[in-house]
């Protein structure tokens, strides 16, 4: 198959195509990364001649968001990092839902935080198309932890300041203490407060946004404290402080990830722009930026046009 058909099947794909897994088989990408510890060990130690997939909760235009349908298809792929959100329960337990409430994707009602574990399993997810046909449940991050284990690492999204303990114990009985990456927009000193030293032993990735009030200052208090290796950036325009900061985030050895959901997070080269403009405009822009790695929405697509640039093999 050619490259220019490759680059013209996601023009092809409509949002609520459900493909085989025989078609996932079919065009897997095959990264120089087998193992977990080898993304984390790149991470540490950006190269150019490689860029990271992050597929945002999962590929969920295959499967049901944050399911494990959803992951299992992103390890098929050859997603690297998998961005997924936890919430807490009634009992407290971490399972994989994106909102303050089941309603919108799954076939019940009701606040995370007012219903049980047991209550939560009861559920069937709809997928992306919001059909409430799906058999599957909503996954604890003990499950989803246990499935990853080995082979990619995760993007823990909502836990942020709230739940860290929590998640931290989990990763703790999994043995994935090294597979998760937490995120958040709060301070260093207001994280080393709330968690102390649970703070020197966990991949911890700052947030850089375009509203920061004091970016360099933000920066600077966790490089002296924890010392990260990686940064989320949120850049709403060329213009933006975030944007303006990438060249220092990098000549100090930090691996910026690029996020390519929506307009106001990557001065609009998002995931649509590489569909319906072409992959270099939105895509191929970001990594002449800098980026390391990009959060996507369309895995696959951007999987192939990495491997096309010889940039994830």
């Amino acid at each position: 198959m050619s490259r220019i058909l490759l680059l013209s099947l996601p023009l092809l794909l409509t949002f609520c195509t459900e493909r085989s897994t025989v078609e996932a088989y079919e065009i897997r990408i095959n990264s120089q990364f087998q193992k977990a510890e080898d993304i984390l060990s790149w991470m540490k130690s950006p190269t150019d001649d490689y860029v990271l997939v992050v597929s945002h909760r999962g590929d969920w235009r295959y499967a049901p968001e944050n399911s494990l349908m959803a992951i299992q298809r992103c390890i098929d792929l050859g997603v690297d990092i998998i961005e997924l959100d936890f919430r807490l329960t009634k009992d407290d337990h971490l399972v994989a839902m994106h909102d303050e409430t089941v309603d919108r994707t799954t076939n019940g009602s009701g606040k995370v935080s007012e219903m049980t574990l047991a209550e939560i399993k009861k559920l069937r997810l709809k997928n992306a198309c919001g059909v409430r046909g799906s058999q599957q449940q909503v996954p604890t991050l003990e499950e989803v932890m246990n499935m990853v284990k080995g082979k990619v690492l995760v993007n823990l999204d909502k836990t942020e300041s709230k739940w860290v303990k929590e998640a931290y114990e989990v990763l703790k009985k999994t043995g994935t203490v090294d597979h998760a990456i937490f995120k958040g927009n709060d301070p260093v000193s207001v994280m080393r407060a709330k968690y102390g030293s649970i703070m020197d032993s966990i991949i911890y990735m700052p947030k850089l946004w375009y509203e920061n009030p004091d970016l360099q200052g933000f920066y600077q208090d966790f490089e002296q404290d924890i010392d990260p290796f990686v940064y989320e950036t949120l850049f709403d325009s060329e213009s933006s402080q975030v944007y303006e900061f990438i060249p220092k985030l990098k000549a100090d050895g930090n691996l910026f990830l690029a996020i390519a959901l929506w307009d106001a997070l990557c001065a609009g080269r998002t995931d649509e722009m590489a569909l319906l403009e072409g992959p270099d405009k939105a895509w191929g822009w970001l990594i002449e930026t800098g980026a390391n790695a990009i959060m996507t929405d369309r895995p696959e697509e951007l999987l192939l046009y990495l491997r096309a640039k010889r940039l994830h093999d």
